[in-house]
């Protein structure tokens, strides 16, 4: 598409609308730009969502307090990247996902291995992206994009 100059005379003098052609073109580019950030956080939230289904099936289950802690935080978009954390605020969680020492009478008697729930279903996440939030995100950024 050609850019043209259009001067208008009239009554009231000149116009050159090229200034207004450039603030158009700017404001179009942080619009389009706009909902692309949007896009992301929303395959990002769908890719948490699934994340935090999938750890929690892999979750050992006691009595569940450890299964229900999981959570997602909000999509953060920082720069050029995007950040979302899975985490879990039970105080032993690192120690069922890392493993542990088993110690009785102050010495290390076994080791209890991790059992990498989370490290596990983000791996899965990982693999399968295309599958679970993929394809629907490259849908909607051709849509932003005009294709």
């Amino acid at each position: 598409m050609r850019k043209q100059r259009l001067k208008l005379m009239g009554s009231f003098g000149k116009f050159d609308t090229q200034g207004f052609d450039r603030f158009v073109n700017e404001f179009e580019n942080k619009v389009k730009g706009e909902a692309i950030v949007a896009e992301i956080e929303v395959a990002l939230t769908q890719t948490a969502g699934a994340a935090i289904n999938k750890v929690k099936k892999k979750t050992p289950v006691d009595k569940g307090t450890l299964r229900r802690n999981w959570q997602a935080s909000n999509a953060k978009h920082f720069g050029g990247m995007f950040l979302i954390d899975i985490y879990n605020n039970t105080e032993y969680a690192p120690f069922i996902e890392n493993g542990h020492r088993i110690v009785r009478g102050g010495r290390t008697v076994g080791y209890q291995a991790g059992v990498f729930m989370l490290r596990d279903a983000i791996r899965e996440v990982d693999n399968n992206w295309d599958r679970l939030v993929g394809r629907r995100f490259l849908q909607s950024l051709d849509n932003v994009l005009g294709g």
